[in-house]
């Protein structure tokens, strides 16, 4: 922790600012960061739902008699809904995480910074 901090000031005085201020602003990108996670993970898990919708009204209009294609097509459906469904988890818990808990991400870049060097 001791190591962040100097690496704080350092970068705050490279900046000419004070070392709050770029925590504040770590922070801040975090929630940002969390927040496009959330709106991301929502627009996969809308596709996820919407594609399956779309594959049954398919079916539906043929009367149940789907060629053979179209049932691999329809395969393939599931799995990429059940994949984005999947990825669209991940994305909004890690979003929720980052949103609920900023200082942690901010501290972890600042780790990750002094760690690259």
């Amino acid at each position: 922790m001791d190591k962040a901090m100097v690496y704080i000031d350092k970068l705050a005085a490279k900046l000419g600012v004070a070392a709050e201020h770029v925590y504040g602003v770590l922070v801040k990108q975090a929630v940002v960061g969390g927040g496009v996670s959330i709106g991301a993970s929502l627009v996969l898990l809308l596709i996820a739902i919407v594609i399956p919708i779309l594959c049954m009204r398919e079916a539906k209009r043929r009367k149940g008699v789907i060629p053979d294609g179209l049932a691999i097509a329809f395969g393939w459906c599931v799995f990429i809904s059940v994949f984005l469904l999947i990825l669209a988890c991940i994305l909004g818990v890690n979003g929720i995480k980052a949103v609920l808990n900023p200082e942690y991400y901010a501290i972890i870049e600042i780790l990750d910074t002094i760690g690259g060097k």
